[in-house]
This record gives structure tokens, C-alpha cells and sequence, in this order.
């Protein structure tokens, strides 16, 4: 596990840097404008996959330790087949509603609506691949195609775009460098499943109804958690772009993007951590599971801390990067950067709530929280402006997993939280 944990956080700090670079280079080459109509358009693929992918591929996480530990293989075989097909299926739907509200509510062009809409099920479906590859606990191969190669092949297209084939940056040519780049992805990921033979494409499945419907149960109960994280974290950049304009869309998106990265290490011990968590549970270990998640929030915590306060400091500096435009966004940063440390603090309490079966009760705080959030936001930037909205969005994205960690030691008796290093002392 340690081996995989440390794999998987160079890999997520090699996403957010290539990301961070793709966002300055548009910023700086393109102009604030079309970044802000770019943060746009990603943070409304972002919101929307959780919706269209359903949750399984959190179920197939959930479901295949367990179905192993019960000996249960005609389950263990087809089950990946089952929610690959069903989220492959919705994820198109999902695309083409996506290129219609971008075409008729958001007036952009058919291009831009066409390849944004390509970018939904390619998204889906390494979502569900990587899913399959994490469930046998291969959690370092499971991070290759999303934090690995997607952000790699986004950046060489931006780069061929801009010096080679367009000679300038175009919200077309950034979209399509996405959808090319999530497209490679996933063909990545889906030769790691084939080689590792993490899905038995001919085995025996003889599921229940009773299967899957426990298997939908667990997706639209994480499908309304993850759409709500997501927009918890998009929502500002959204209601920017849609209340204010594309230069406020373009300002909080570089300052989303980030104080983001605060948390990026517990996104990465999020996607470590949860197999172990399914298992320890399977096993009805509570010790085990404490002693998971006290290890995962301390690693976080290891790296949260000094990006925290270095870029706490640095504001000015990093968001000059983006082009000069930014400098009045240095509060604004150091605000969400608290916000993000305290979400860090509070640890890996949505895998282990997911993990646990508890995801109804975390479903409905989030959802609410998130629905509370975005009626905040359009007040907070319709009547004050941005600073409003920042407020609003620093105390969303700091509040809600405070509740959550609360809940973990309600319901469980485990903590999440940073204050759980007590245990890792007293071991």
C-alpha cells in the first residue's frame, strides 16, 4: 500500500502540474476570456460525468472485494461487463444533451458542443475501466490513464495547436485537445485492463435482481454525492461564467484551480485507501479501518500543509503566471486555500463513508449542502459580486466535510480527521 500511495501521489502531482501549466499557457496565450469560456465548459464535463457514469464505477469497488471474499465469482465476472455497458450507454445519452444545452442555451458553436459532448463518455468510461483495475488493488496502474496520460497528451496538443498546426489558441482547438487527450486515456486504460485481465470477458454472470438493483441503490446514492462535490467545487466558475462574465469565470478558475491543489494528496489516498476500506469492512475490522484511514489523513496532511502556506505566501507571484490581469485575485486565493486545508484536515471521510455503507446519510448532507451552495452563490455574485461569491464557496468547500467527519464518528466510531494521528501516536 505504501508503494501504490506514493505511485499514485507523483501521479496526481504530475496531473496538477501539467493541468496548472495548460491552464497558464491558455490563460497567457489565449487571454483570460477564453480560459474563463474553457473553465466553463470543463467544469460543466466535470459536473456532469458523476450524473451519466451512476455511481458504478464507486460500486465496482465497493462490491468486487466483498463478492471475492465471499466467494461469489459468477458475480466477480460479470459485474464489470454489466456496468461498463450501462454507464457506456448513459454516458452517450448524457453527451448529446450536453451538446444541446451547450448549442441552445449557451449559444456556442456545433464544433465546440460536438467534441465537449465526445468528452463525457471517453471520461466515463476510463472512469469505470479504472474502477475495474482498482477493485483488484491495483491502485498505481489504476491512476495511469487519468492523472498520467490525459494531461500529458492535453498538453502536447495544446502545444502542436498553438506552434504547429492552428499557429493560435481557439476554445475549438482546447476542447478538442481535451477530448483527444481524455480519448488516449481512455484506450490506455483500457489496455491495462486487457493485459492485467482485470475484467473476464467470457466468464459466467448470473446475477440477481436483487444484485442489481443493490448495485443502482449504491450508484444513485454516490451518483448525487459525486455530482455534488463537483459542484461544490465547479459551481463558482459556473455561476461566474453564466451570472457574471467570461473575465470573473477566467479569474475564479485560476483560483479554484489552485488552491485545488492543496488537496490534491487526499484525492490520490482517496483512490489508495478505498479497496482496503471495502475489505477491512467485509472483515467487520474497525481497528483496521481507523488505522486506514489515520494513514491516509496523515500522508494528506504531509503534503497539504507546505503547499498550503507555500502558496499562501507565493499568491501574488502564482497568480501572475496566468497574466497580469489576476492580481486582485490574491485574496481571493489565500481564502479558498484556508478553505481547502480545513477539507484536508477533515480527511478521507467520503471514501470511507461510501466504502462503509453509509453513502445514504452522506448523500443527503451533500446534496443539500451543494443545493444550499449554489442558491448562496447566485445571491452572494448578484448582489455583491465576486468577493460574495468566494466567501460563500470558502465556507462550502471548508464546511461540508467537517459534517461528514462528524458522521464518520458517529456512525462508525472511526476519525477521519487530522485529530486521528492520536492514533498513529498511541500505536
Amino acid at each position: 500500500m505504501k508503494f501504490a500511495a506514493i505511485f499514485v501521489l507523483f501521479a496526481n502531482a504530475f496531473s496538477a502540474g501539467m493541468m496548472f501549466l495548460a491552464s497558464v499557457f491558455i490563460s497567457r496565450y489565449g487571454g483570460k476570456d477564453l480560459f474563463g469560456f474553457f473553465s466553463v465548459i470543463l467544469g460543466l464535463i466535470i459536473s456532469a460525468a458523476p450524473v451519466v457514469t451512476f455511481g458504478m464505477d464507486t460500486a465496482i469497488v465497493r462490491f468486487l472485494p466483498k463478492y471475492r471474499e465471499e466467494g461469489q465469482r459468477h458475480l466477480v465476472s460479470g459485474m464489470q461487463r454489466f456496468v461498463l455497458a450501462f454507464a457506456a450507454v448513459l454516458s452517450i445519452i448524457g453527451g448529446v444533451v450536453l451538446a444541446v444545452i451547450l448549442i441552445h442555451f449557451r449559444n456556442y458553436g456545433v464544433g465546440i458542443a460536438i467534441a465537449a459532448a465526445v468528452c463525457l463518455p471517453l471520461s466515463v468510461i476510463m472512469a469505470v475501466l479504472q474502477g475495474a483495475i482498482r477493485a483488484d488493488s491495483n491502485v498505481s496502474r489504476a491512476v495511469v490513464g487519468e492523472a498520467v496520460v490525459r494531461p500529458l497528451v492535453f498538453a502536447l496538443c495544446l502545444l502542436a495547436a498553438y506552434f504547429w498546426l492552428i499557429g493560435d489558441l481557439t476554445l475549438l482547438s482546447i476542447v478538442g485537445s481535451y477530448a483527444v487527450a481524455l480519448g488516449v486515456a481512455m484506450l490506455s486504460a483500457l489496455i491495462l485492463v486487457i493485459k492485467g485481465q482485470h475484467i473476464n470477458w467470457g466468464g459466467a454472470f448470473h446475477p440477481t435482481i436483487s444484485d442489481i438493483r443493490l448495485w443502482l441503490q449504491l450508484g444513485f446514492n454516490v451518483l448525487f454525492s459525486k455530482l455534488a462535490v463537483a459542484l461544490l467545487n465547479q459551481s463558482p466558475v459556473i455561476l461566474a461564467g453564466v451570472l457574471l462574465s467570461a473575465f470573473d469565470a477566467g479569474e475564479i478558475g485560476a483560483v479554484i484551480r489552485l488552491a485545488m491543489l492543496v488537496a490534491f494528496a487526499l484525492t490520490a489516498v482517496n483512490s489508495v485507501v478505498s479497496p482496503f476500506l471495502s475489505k477491512a469492512m467485509a472483515q467487520d475490522d474497525k481497528w483496521e479501518l481507523q488505522s486506514l484511514v489515520s494513514r491516509a489523513t496523515a500522508f494528506s496532511m504531509l503534503v497539504a500543509v507546505p503547499v498550503c502556506g507555500g502558496f499562501f505566501v507565493f499568491a501574488p507571484f502564482l497568480l501572475s503566471l496566468f497574466g497580469s490581469d489576476y492580481s486582485a485575485a490574491v485574496p481571493y486565493l489565500r481564502m479558498m486555500l484556508v478553505a481547502y486545508g480545513i477539507q484536508a484536515a477533515c480527511g478521507p471521510s467520503v471514501a470511507l463513508l461510501n466504502m462503509t455503507g453509509i453513502h445514504r446519510a452522506m448523500t443527503k448532507i451533500i446534496s443539500v449542502w451543494a443545493g444550499l451552495t449554489v442558491v448562496g452563490l447566485a445571491l452572494a455574485m448578484t448582489q455583491i459580486g465576486m468577493m460574495g461569491g468566494v466567501v460563500v464557496a470558502a465556507l462550502s468547500v471548508a464546511g461540508y466535510p467537517m459534517i461528514l467527519a462528524i458522521l464518520c464518528r458517529k456512525t462508525l466510531s472511526v476519525d477521519p480527521s487530522i485529530f486521528s494521528l492520536r492514533f498513529l501516536i498511541q500505536r
